[in-house]
């Protein structure tokens, strides 16, 4: 059963297109085959070669992003999906917005290439104090991986990147007083500010750990909008301070990855989020 929880396993990568392209099917013969008014953001850790499942390699993400382009996807910043979310106005069909969590240094040397070849937006999710070292946010890389540092940030931004708060040190959120929770937040949009020039109103939940409080204090923060880890589809009706978004990992074939942005993923992904509650090393998405 170990050997099926490992990314890029035979077996494993089988059971999810089956299940996947079942989905696919059932949602085919309910909808008609009807484009539905939404967004998708993706969401990325890591751009890099090594065998983890957080690890998209430069080689996919290049494929997956020619993908979109060619295929007529409506590419969008983030801030367009919080405007219209804010002026509940219907999404185009088949519109996508780009998320990076974290902020690990391969996202400058591989992603943001990409990136600016393709003239694709995108938001990278920044861990504040950890810029300029290494994070560890990951639970199996003890010793960390490099972060990206602030002249990298700096220069992703005169791109086609924008630069969001993932907190001053990815803390569970739901854990702290208010007074460190207003730390996480502020402090870390003040840190943003001061070295980029930039004030971000884009937040995400570290491991989409958050709660009404914590909604709130993000609103109170300044922010307009933010990212949860909970799968869907973004409509006029989704919730601006837990916004879903659709995490794309290192088994996605483009065949795969072309079906988690039809939504055929999103019953596996809360199967998944339900499974791991309760055994933290199962992983299909």
């Amino acid at each position: 059963m170990r050997s099926f929880l490992v990314p890029g396993a035979r077996a494993r990568r089988h059971v999810r297109r089956l299940l996947a392209g079942g989905i696919h099917r059932v949602r085919q013969l309910a909808t008609g085959g009807r484009p539905r008014a939404e967004a998708r953001v993706l969401y990325y850790h890591r751009i890099d070669d090594e065998p983890h499942r957080s690890c998209v390699t430069p080689e996919a993400f290049r494929e997956q992003m020619h993908y979109l382009r060619s295929e007529g996807y409506h590419i969008v910043p983030l801030t367009t999906v919080a405007a219209q979310l804010e002026r509940t106005v219907d999404f185009e069909p088949r519109t996508v917005a780009i998320t990076f969590d974290d902020g690990f240094a391969d996202n400058y040397m591989h992603a943001f290439p990409v990136l600016s070849a393709f003239g694709i937006p995108a938001t990278i999710f920044i861990t504040v104090a950890e810029i300029g070292g290494r994070l560890t946010v990951l639970r199996d890389r003890p010793a960390g991986i490099q972060a990206l540092t602030w002249d990298q940030v700096r220069e992703m931004l005169r791109g086609p990147v924008t630069v969001g708060s993932h907190t001053l040190t990815h803390a569970r959120l739901t854990e702290l007083s208010p007074t460190a929770l207003d730390e996480e937040l502020q402090g870390s949009r003040r840190i943003i500010a001061t070295e980029t020039g930039v004030a971000p109103e884009l937040f995400c939940y570290p491991r989409g750990d958050l709660n009404p409080s914590v909604q709130r204090a993000v609103r109170r923060a300044g922010y307009r909008l933010a990212c949860a880890t909970s799968p869907g589809g973004v409509t006029t009706a989704s919730d601006q301070f837990a916004v879903p978004r659709t995490f794309v990992a290192r088994d996605d074939a483009i065949a795969d990855f072309a079906r988690k942005l039809d939504g055929d993923f999103d019953s596996l992904h809360h199967g998944v989020q339900l499974l791991r509650r309760h055994w933290p090393g199962a992983a299909l998405s």
